[in-house]
C-alpha cells in the first residue's frame, strides 16, 4: 500500500473523496508525456524538416501516418496484453519505447527513418492511450465522460504549452536535439508517478466503481453472456457501426490538425508566427472540449458523440473564411473543442456498450479503428493538396465524412448502461 492510501480510501481514516480521481491525475500526466508530446510535437517539426532536407508534405507527414499505422496493429494485440499483464507493466513498456523513440530523432537523415521512428512512437503511444482509457474507465461509472475527459487532458495540455517551450529549444538546439530533450518527461516525471499513484482496479484497495451501487455491484458479478463474448461483440451491429463512425471521424481529426501550421502559415498567408499561435489556441482550447463534451455524454450519451462529430464538420466549414485573426479565432474555437470530443468518444462508448468485462479488448480493438482513420487522414489531405494545390477539396470531404460519422452512431446502443439501469 503506498503512502496516500489511506487518506483517499477510507480504510484508517476518512475519506477525503473519492480515490479514482487520484488514478485520474496520474493517468492525465502520463498521457501528456507519453502520448501528448510526441504527438503534439509532430506538425510543429514538418517545416524545419522541409526546408532542412527539401520533403514534400506528404513526405513529413509520413511521421505520423507511420506511428498511427503502427498504433493500430499494437492497439489490436494490447487490449489482451493489458488484461492478461495489467495497466501498471503496459506503461512501463510503452513509456520505455517511446522515450528511447524520441532520443532517436537525433539520428534522422532520411525519410526511412522517419518511417521507422514514427512507427516505434505509434506503438508506444497507442498502447499507452489504450491503458489510460481502460484504467480510468474501469474506476468510473456514473461519471465516467468526465474522469475520461480530465484523464484525456493531457494532449491538449501538451499543445497549449509546447508550442512555447519548444520555440527556444528549436533555436536553441534544433529539431533533433530538441525532441530528445522533450523525452525528460517522461522519464523522471510521468512514469514514476504513474507507478506510484496508480492502482488497476477500485476492488484493489476494497472500494467500489463510481456511481455504481451496491444492487448494481451485485448485478455486475452476474454479467449476461453477450457482456463476455468478445468474438460474438465485434460482430455486432453496435460494433460494426460504432467502428464506422470512429474511422471516420478519427480521418477527419488528424486529417486536420497534422495540417493547420501548413495551411494557416501559406494557404491562408498568415506566416508560421500565427500558425504556431493557432495551433496552441486550439489545443488550449480543446481542454475546454474534453471537460464540455465529457459531462455531455454523461448527460445524453450517444447523441452527445453525435454532436460532437457534427461539430468537427463545422469546425472545417470554417477553415474556408479564414483570411485574418477574426476567422482564425472561429476556426480555432470550433476546431479545439471538437478536437477536444473526439479523444474521450472511444472508451466512452466501448463502457456504455459492451461493459467492463470486456473493456480492454473493446478499447484496444476500437482504437486500432480509431488509429488507422488518424493514419490515412494527413497523407489522404496532404495528397490531395499536392494534386490541386489547394486544401479545398480536403476540407469538403472532412465535412462530408464528419457528418456520415454522426448518422453512422444512431445505430449504435448503449446496452450496458441500459442492461444496468433496468436491473437495479
Amino acid at each position: 500500500m503506498n503512502l496516500l492510501e489511506p487518506y483517499f480510501n477510507g480504510k484508517s481514516r476518512p475519506a477525503l473523496f473519492y480515490y479514482g480521481w487520484m488514478v485520474v491525475l496520474a493517468s492525465f500526466f502520463c498521457h501528456m508525456f507519453i502520448f501528448g508530446v510526441p504527438t503534439v510535437m509532430l506538425p510543429l517539426l514538418y517545416g524545419p524538416m522541409t526546408e532542412q532536407f527539401g520533403w514534400t508534405r506528404s513526405d513529413v507527414t509520413i511521421l505520423a501516418s507511420a506511428k498511427f499505422v503502427s498504433g493500430a496493429i499494437a492497439a489490436f494485440f494490447v487490449g489482451k496484453f493489458i488484461q492478461k499483464f495489467g495497466a501498471r507493466l503496459t506503461t512501463l513498456i510503452t513509456s520505455l519505447i517511446v522515450g528511447f523513440s524520441m532520443i532517436s530523432f537525433i539520428f534522422i537523415t532520411e525519410l526511412w527513418h522517419l518511417a521507422l521512428i514514427g512507427s516505434f512512437l505509434g506503438v508506444g503511444s497507442i498502447s499507452l492511450v489504450i491503458t489510460v482509457k481502460v484504467i480510468v474507465s474501469r474506476w468510473f461509472h456514473g461519471r465516467i465522460g468526465l474522469a475520461l475527459g480530465l484523464a484525456l487532458l493531457g494532449t491538449s495540455a501538451a499543445g497549449a504549452t509546447l508550442t512555447f517551450v519548444m520555440e527556444p529549444l528549436l533555436i536553441e538546439y534544433g529539431w533533433r536535439t530538441a525532441v530528445a530533450i522533450l523525452s525528460a518527461g517522461i522519464w523522471f516525471f510521468a512514469l514514476p508517478l504513474f507507478l506510484f499513484i496508480a492502482k488497476e482496479t477500485p476492488s484493489d484497495i476494497g472500494i467500489k466503481t463510481e456511481g455504481i451501487s451496491d444492487a448494481q455491484a451485485a448485478k455486475n458479478e452476474n454479467l449476461p453472456s453477450h457482456f463476455l463474448d468478445f468474438a460474438a461483440t465485434i460482430r455486432g451491429r453496435t460494433f460494426v457501426a460504432m467502428g464506422i463512425g470512429v474511422f471516420l471521424i478519427g480521418f477527419v481529426d488528424q486529417g486536420l490538425l497534422q495540417h493547420t501550421v501548413e495551411f494557416v502559415d501559406k494557404d491562408a498567408g498568415l506566416g508560421r508566427d500565427l500558425a504556431r499561435w493557432a495551433f496552441s489556441l486550439i489545443m488550449t482550447i480543446s481542454i475546454l472540449g474534453k471537460v464540455c463534451f465529457g459531462w455531455l455524454f454523461d448527460k445524453i450519451a450517444v447523441k452527445g458523440v453525435m454532436i460532437c462529430y457534427v461539430a468537427i464538420g463545422i469546425g472545417a466549414l470554417l477553415a474556408f473564411p479564414v483570411a485574418g485573426l477574426e476567422t482564425l479565432i472561429a476556426f480555432c474555437v470550433a476546431r479545439g473543442i471538437s478536437h477536444g470530443g473526439t479523444i474521450v468518444d472511444v472508451p466512452y462508448l466501448c463502457r456504455q456498450a459492451f461493459g467492463p468485462a470486456i473493456l480492454p479488448r473493446t478499447v484496444g480493438t476500437m482504437t486500432m479503428i480509431l488509429s488507422a482513420g488518424f493514419a490515412a487522414g494527413p497523407y489522404t489531405i496532404g495528397v490531395m493538396y499536392e494534386q490541386s494545390g489547394s486544401y479545398d477539396n480536403a476540407l469538403y470531404l472532412c465535412i462530408a465524412l464528419s457528418l456520415l460519422a454522426a448518422s453512422s452512431l444512431m445505430f449504435v446502443r448503449p446496452q450496458y448502461r441500459e442492461w444496468l439501469s433496468n436491473k437495479e
